[in-house]
């Protein structure tokens, strides 16, 4: 390999660098969809910062899943067009999703942080725990964080200030 073909063998490499990470499509600054092949979007949630109809679904919170129906990564997303009935998002961030143990599940915009509901909230809770089904809302353990909604950004929080909604609750 001459020294010119290694260089570009770097630059390339270092093209695809920027394309994946750990197996994991690098969106941030791209809009979203089309996803990249094998992956797509399964769940998602309205993160408003305002009240006004242009507002409510200004960012997003949403899963990015492989083929196999894994979530692979938390994306967080600003809106930016509509084309036809489907939202286009820019994507502003992305977090690994959380190795979960049994019973835990990761709760999206069902959170309060210190007492307040905050749709930009995520968390791990515990739905095995005892008295779980009891409880109308759970604490979050292990894991927390919050999109800001300024800067589009996910920031960690304190697990002790979080609790959510138990989806299960009553059932």
């Amino acid at each position: 390999m001459t020294g010119r073909s290694a260089a570009l063998c770097v630059a390339a490499l270092c093209v695809l660098g920027d394309a994946w990470a750990g197996g994991r499509p690098m969106l941030i600054g791209k809009v979203v969809p089309p996803y990249p092949d094998g992956f797509r979007s399964n769940t998602g949630s309205c993160v408003g910062v305002g009240t006004g109809i242009d507002q409510l679904c200004a960012r997003s919170i949403a899963t990015l899943d492989d083929t196999e129906d894994r979530t692979v990564q938390l994306l967080a997303a600003q809106f930016v067009e509509r084309v036809g009935d489907e939202p286009r998002w820019r994507i502003t961030d992305s977090v690994p999703y959380p190795a979960l143990r049994r019973d835990e599940l990761v709760a999206i915009a069902t959170c309060q942080r210190d007492g307040v509901d905050d749709t930009g909230v995520v968390a791990i809770i515990d739905t095995g725990a005892e008295g779980a089904s009891e409880l109308d809302m759970l604490p979050a353990v292990r894991w927390a964080m919050r999109l800001d909604r300024a800067t589009g950004r996910f920031l960690r929080v304190a697990p002790s200030s979080v609790r959510c909604y138990n989806e299960g609750f009553g059932e």
